[in-house]
Formats: C-alpha cells, structure tokens, sequence
C-alpha cells in the first residue's frame, strides 16, 4: 500500500517532471521564435543594407554621369573656346596678309575682276561716290577709275571719297539720291565668307583634335 508520504514524493516529483518538461519546451519554442525573430531580422537588415547599398550605387552611378556630362559639356565649351581663338587669329592674320596684297601688283588684278562683275552699272544715270581705303585713294584711284569707265559708266558720274582702312581694300559704290549701295569691299568678302572659313577651321581642328562625343 502507498502511504502519503510516498504519493506526496511521486507527485512531486511528476510535478518536478512536468514543469522541466514545460520549461524545457518553452525555451525550446522561445529558441525557435527567436531565430524565427533572429532570421527575420536579419533578412529586414539585410534588405536595409541592401537597398542602402543599390540607394549608394544609383546614387554614386548618377553622379558618376552628372561628372561625365559636365566633363563633356566643358570639354565641347574648351573646344569651342578654342575654335573661336583658332578662327580669330586665322582672321586677324588674313587681314595682315591682305595689308600686303594690296601693296602687290596682283591687288589690281583683284580690282579688275571685281570691277568687270558690277556690268549691270553699265550707262548708270546718276554721280556714284567710289569709296575708297586712303592707300587707293592715293595709289590706285586713276586705276580704278579708268576700270570703271571700261565697264561703260561715264568719268563725270564718278567722285571719290576716303573710308576708313577697316574695309582693307575693294571699293564701295554708293547712289546718295536713290540710297543704293555696293559693297565690293575686301571687308564685305571676308564676313560673306566668313561661315565658310570657320566651318574649314573648325573641319580642321576636328580632324587634328579627334570628333566629340
């Protein structure tokens, strides 16, 4: 027969069992959710860490080509930069070079050519002013003269008078009563061309320099 004390002693020690079962199942369980909580949070942090990383990476790729836009954008300003000084002394040096083809015999073969192209003055009616450099005026106003009146413009019709030495060389025909103008100054020539001597400069430089992205 069991006696109390006995019953006592196994029920506690059931007891005793029960709650180290219990214990044990819920540190178990709590292990488990903890690396559940654990695992999740490391896929959270890891998902944090890696947007922050893609964040970093668009951010440093879109900085990375706002660079290289503003390298390009000042390289393409250097090279206009550059164009625009390279065009600049070619014009400033052809200038110097005209200031002594006017002092050459071919300057009134130039004169001829473009004194035989202004046909259309042909019987003109009314006094032209010839404009001239001072250089002409002293030097080759006869000359001109004499061109003109080949061309069929009566002598009496013709006056001269100085400009400026900015025009170079070349004459400009004027009719003060009809306001009619002909610039057949080597200035006018040089801007009329000017577009098709930047673009063989700047043809130029981009064949030396390498074309531009």
């Amino acid at each position: 027969m069991v006696t109390i004390e006995q019953k006592l002693t196994l029920f506690s020690k059931l007891l005793h069992q029960d709650i180290k079962e219990e214990t044990d199942r819920k540190f178990y369980e709590l292990e488990k959710e903890y690396e559940k909580i654990s695992a999740e949070s490391r896929l959270c942090t890891d998902k944090e860490a890696n947007e922050l990383i893609e964040q970093a990476k668009r951010k440093a790729e879109s900085k990375k080509i706002e660079l290289i836009s503003k390298g390009k954008l000042c390289s393409k300003k250097e090279t206009m930069l550059t164009k625009e000084k390279v065009v600049e002394r070619f014009i400033a040096a052809l200038e110097e070079r005209i200031k002594t083809f006017i002092l050459t015999p071919d300057y009134k073969s130039y004169l001829t050519k473009v004194i035989s192209g202004l046909g259309s003055l042909k019987g003109y009616a009314n006094p032209l002013v010839i404009y001239v450099t001072e250089h002409d005026l002293e030097t080759n106003q006869e000359f001109i003269k004499e061109a003109l009146m080949k061309i069929g413009i009566s002598s009496n019709k013709l006056s001269f008078k100085q400009v400026g030495e900015e025009i170079l060389g070349g004459l400009i025909i004027e009719d003060p009563a009809l306001n009619m103008r002909i610039d057949e100054s080597i200035l006018a020539m040089l801007e009329e061309n000017k577009d098709s001597i930047v673009e063989k400069i700047t043809l130029a430089i981009g064949e030396v320099g390498g074309k531009d992205e």
